[in-house]
């Protein structure tokens, strides 16, 4: 027997997701390439090694408050003012002695010999002295050495996708470097003979009248990478027709260093389908050809020898945004060792409207409102609108919501939902 007769044609058995993820993480390692970077460029990486502080801090005493620094055994009384210590001055040149005082700006450091800071709204300013009416006790309004964190304390584990805030954070404690794994390195091939890349207005408009397409599958794929899976880089993206060969030779010559192949289109059991050829073709190990679930059915996975994990996923956009948010997605995350990422594509959880019936997990168009209670509302689009080929459709929703089980959703069941407007209501 041919090793393309050994390659299944037809979807003959619908692989559930679970079984399809761990297919594929059974056959596929993470990166394990390392890179240390400076933190502001670590944004959307993954912490490869923990991140621990390398110093107490703050590692001198820091005022908590914008005021006077002063000994809390002149409070109360009548103090001297002889300098200013802001932040941003290390060594402020003056010390607090018996008497006197310094002002202070929250988050600089204390003045030697300060061992408390009196907010400036309770005191009176007088000709260069300040009056202070009550006692202060010593470490009052003050940050002391190592408050907050300490030298050696773990700040972020491995696995975590650093964030911007991540950056605001480390910073703040003199963590200025973090090691990170190297981006998984994915290429996006779009097929099908009767797509066109849309660059003027009018050809455009023109080619889609005479029943040409335009790509939008293999960009929306690509964007949905870049935004929800940083840690991810698209080295290339193209567009082929229905053509075994020349698909081939891009998966042949073209993909050192690549880690996963996105096919987009063609994936279903036609004569122009090219997933079982390029199997056959290629001798690539299937893992799986045809998923349960309704929107990306025809979803499959094979590895090349000596290559790439390889995802096809359906050409229709909705199809495959249902084939990213439930396997490619968490392929990258596998790929990418990550555990915890930083801005989920099923950002919200809303109520439905309405009750859905789901033969197989499937995506819904819904409209998004935010109701009088606070919470986000799903009315999912009457069933004609809900086809995939009705993609115009896609501009009367507001998001996806994701039915993860074959059953029937009741009215106001909450389901995970993938935004992609603001709801209806959230700025009033």
């Amino acid at each position: 027997m041919s090793a393309q007769a050994r390659v299944p044609r037809y979807l003959e058995r619908l692989t559930p997701v679970p079984e399809a993820l761990r297919a594929i993480r059974a056959a596929v390692k993470p990166v394990d390439g390392k890179e240390r970077l400076p933190v502001w460029e670590a944004v959307g990486r993954v912490v490869a090694e923990p991140v621990a502080a390398e110093y107490d801090f703050p590692p001198r005493p820091r005022a908590a408050y914008d005021g006077y620094a002063v000994r809390s055994a002149d409070t109360p009384g009548r103090l001297r003012l002889v300098g200013e210590a802001t932040i941003g001055k290390v060594d402020v040149g003056v010390r607090v002695e018996p008497g006197t005082a310094v002002y202070v700006s929250t988050g600089a450091y204390l003045p030697e010999g300060a061992d408390t800071v009196v907010p400036e709204e309770v005191v009176k300013v007088e000709d260069g002295y300040i009056v202070v009416d009550r006692e202060f006790q010593p470490g009052k309004n003050i940050d002391p050495v190592g408050s907050y964190v300490r030298r050696g304390q773990v700040l972020l584990e491995p696995g975590r996708v650093l964030t911007e805030l991540d950056v605001v954070g480390l910073l703040e404690v003199a963590v200025t470097e973090v090691t990170v794994y190297r981006s998984v390195n994915v290429a996006i091939i779009a097929t099908g003979t009767e797509l066109f890349e849309p660059r003027d207005p009018r050809e455009a408009r023109e080619r889609i009248l005479r029943g040409e397409v335009a790509e939008t599958t293999a960009k929306l794929v690509e964007s949905l990478v870049r935004r929800y899976a940083p840690w991810s880089r698209v080295v290339w993206r193209v567009l082929l027709p229905d053509d075994v060969d020349a698909i081939a030779w891009y998966l042949t010559r073209q993909t050192q260093g690549v880690d996963v192949v996105v096919l987009t289109g063609g994936t279903g059991p036609s004569d122009v389908d090219p997933f079982y050829q390029l199997a056959g073709k290629l001798g690539g190990r299937v893992l799986f050809r045809g998923l349960f679930v309704k929107g990306g059915r025809p979803t499959s996975a094979m590895v090349l020898p000596g290559g790439p994990l390889v995802v096809a996923l359906s050409g229709h956009p909705v199809s495959a945004l249902h084939g990213f948010l439930r396997l490619l997605y968490p392929v990258l995350k596998h790929l990418g060792n990550v555990t915890r990422a930083a801005e989920p594509p099923l950002q919200a959880v809303a109520r439905l409207t309405a009750p859905v019936r789901s033969k197989r997990p499937q995506p819904v168009k819904v409209r998004l409102r935010v109701a009088r209670d606070g919470m986000l509302e799903a009315e999912p689009l009457p069933y004609e609108r809900q086809l995939s080929s009705v993609t115009v459709s896609n501009v009367e929703a507001d998001g996806i919501a994701v039915m993860r089980e074959a059953r029937v959703y009741d009215e106001g069941e909450l389901v995970p939902v993938h935004v992609y407007r603001e709801p209806e209501g959230a700025g009033d």
